[in-house]
């Protein structure tokens, strides 16, 4: 039995569909026509048009942040291709699901010097989870089967876990404007049935036991999405006196007794002549990785005596140097188990009493600076809407963040897979498209001019506010390097510019407002916050106030 050349190109969408796939990111071409008519015509999927294919593939990774559903990307060949590269290795590092659907010359025009050509099998090979080609035509009942079963796989790969980019290449043969069949086949779906790992009885008995015969216990969570269950556990653990838990504003967990500023902290004890006591013996890492460079200093130069990782998509991380055991199983599930097995100990309140001092000293400071990223970022935390959520762009934005305690009220997140500064306005341009939260993107100036095409579409939404703390280039290199030997070419690091953002916001219709006074900043970030259409907020900086401001607040910590 023959099929239309073009049938497993028009089963694609269904399968998609049969996923969970709702949203599909296109960005125009030629060559991809053929796979454009086939999504247009499914009817059950939105199919937003996003015209650079970078951008396109942050707003992709945007929406699957939202909710952890997968998102379609479909691009024509050629460099279009390697445009999707950064969000690729960004979602392959946040275990997000993207389907990367590249369209492709047939394997006889490849290095044949013909127009928009390039090698694209595995082209993503060293950060996706999976590549797969489908045939350049399904003529015949088996090159159908093929190339549906290609298609189930990558997506159902996709989406076990831990969850992560794929990459399906799609060669087409000219004609590419060509009509495709009426329907799909009724293609056959492959589902890897999800199965709980769970601890054997003998097993979680002995890892009770390893818990309570511990004194000094530190648990660290990395980068989460909000957890109610995982929360309340932390909070309850947080309380025990043989305990700490820290929990950086990524990890989104709060609680009384939780350190949710370890830089501020542990640069304190960092600069301690004798630190040994705050070293744990046991150490439970949960989750991505942490930000906090004096956390890892701290915990390299104190290895504990055992690390317990669990639920982490990275199992042999030994961020620490002190790996001893990996439990791949819910931290929901092991956490209950410790808290019922309290061993008396001082551990917590020497903590506590370092973090109270650190608290006044934090107070004392950011409440005496003049305007400056600091004074923002105080200023945003203290008047974000209740549910709202924070992006923030890498560089200073975060790290700024770190440096105040964490709102139980909001949700953080950041692109802290690769960290680039690339990017992260589309990603929160996307978040915010598939959310009804008021979504805060919280940028420096040149990450916010690196990824203005993230707004080069017809999809941003009235929920999206965007604050543009705009001190002239990029001041982390003024906080982290060397000024004296960097005095001679420090430009080629901060890079000043000359870019008006309010020209920018003009360009792609977005509202702006702007700010360079102290005592016009609540005002502004108030009108900000209740605007009814995406707007900019450019708030005007001094880079070198900001860099007495950052360096000043950690001389203070330390006292």
């Amino acid at each position: 039995m023959d099929f239309h050349f073009r049938q497993g190109i028009k089963n694609i969408p269904e399968i998609c569909f049969r996923y969970g796939v709702q949203k599909v990111v296109i960005s125009p071409g030629s060559r991809n026509a053929p796979l454009i008519f086939a999504f247009a015509e499914h009817g059950e999927m939105d199919c937003l048009s996003i015209t650079d294919e970078r951008s396109a593939a942050y707003f992709a990774l945007g929406m699957a942040q939202q909710d952890s559903r997968p998102v379609a990307l479909v691009c024509t060949s050629g460099t279009a291709v390697l445009n999707y590269a950064p969000a690729i290795s960004e979602a392959y590092y946040q275990h997000l699901p993207l389907l990367i659907f590249t369209v492709d010359r047939p394997q006889e025009m490849i290095d044949q010097t013909d127009g928009q050509t390039l090698r694209q099998d595995n082209i993503f090979a060293n950060y996706i989870k999976a590549s797969f080609t489908i045939p350049v035509e399904t003529v015949s009942k088996t090159d159908l089967k093929f190339s549906d079963r290609q298609v189930a796989q990558a997506i159902d790969t996709a989406l076990t876990y831990p969850q992560g980019p794929v990459h399906i290449n799609v060669p087409v043969r000219e004609p590419v404007y060509s009509s495709l069949p009426e329907t799909h086949s009724q293609p056959k779906i492959i589902k890897t049935t999800k199965v709980a790992t769970k601890i054997e009885d003998t097993q979680l008995q002995q890892l009770q036991t390893d818990w309570t015969r511990h004194k000094r216990k530190l648990i660290v969570f990395g980068i989460f999405p909000k957890n109610e269950a995982m929360n309340e556990l932390a909070d309850k653990l947080s309380k025990q006196s043989d305990v700490v838990v820290i929990a950086e504003n990524l990890s989104n967990i709060n609680g009384e007794y939780v350190v949710t500023q370890p830089e501020s902290l542990f640069s304190r004890i960092n600069n301690k002549t004798d630190n040994s006591k705050f070293a744990p013996d046991l150490l439970v890492t949960i989750g991505n990785s942490a930000i906090c460079k004096q956390l890892k200093i701290f915990l390299r130069n104190h290895p504990a005596t055992e690390q317990w990782q669990v639920e982490s998509t990275m199992p042999y991380a030994d961020t620490y140097h002190s790996l001893t055991k990996i439990l791949p199983v819910k931290a929901t599930d092991v956490l209950p188990l410790m808290l019922s097995n309290e061993t008396e100990s001082s551990f917590a309140n020497l903590y506590q009493s370092e973090v109270s001092i650190m608290e006044k000293q934090h107070q004392a400071f950011v409440n005496s600076t003049v305007l400056s990223d600091m004074t923002i970022t105080k200023a945003v935390l203290e008047q974000i809407p209740q549910n709202a959520v924070l992006q923030l762009s890498n560089s200073t934005p975060v790290r700024w963040t770190q440096l105040f305690p964490a709102q139980s009220r909001i949700a953080y997140f950041c692109n802290r897979g690769v960290s680039g500064i690339d990017g992260s306005l589309a990603t929160a341009a996307g978040y915010a498209f598939t959310s009804d939260e008021l979504t805060v993107f919280l940028t420096g100036d040149l990450s916010f001019i690196y990824g203005t095409n993230g707004l080069w579409n017809n999809h941003v939404s009235n929920n999206l506010k965007i604050i543009v703390m705009n001190n002239n280039g990029g001041n982390i290199f003024r906080f982290i390097g060397d000024k004296q030997l960097m005095s001679n070419c420090l430009e080629l690091f901060t890079t000043p510019h000359h870019v008006k953002i309010k020209s920018l916001a003009e360009a792609y219709g977005i509202d702006y407002l702007s700010c360079s006074q102290t005592e016009e900043l609540s005002s502004k970030i108030d009108t900000l916050f209740n605007s009814t259409r995406a707007t900019i907020l450019e708030i005007f900086t001094d880079s070198d106030t900001n860099t007495e401001a950052y360096r000043g607040y950690f001389r203070n910590v330390k006292l």
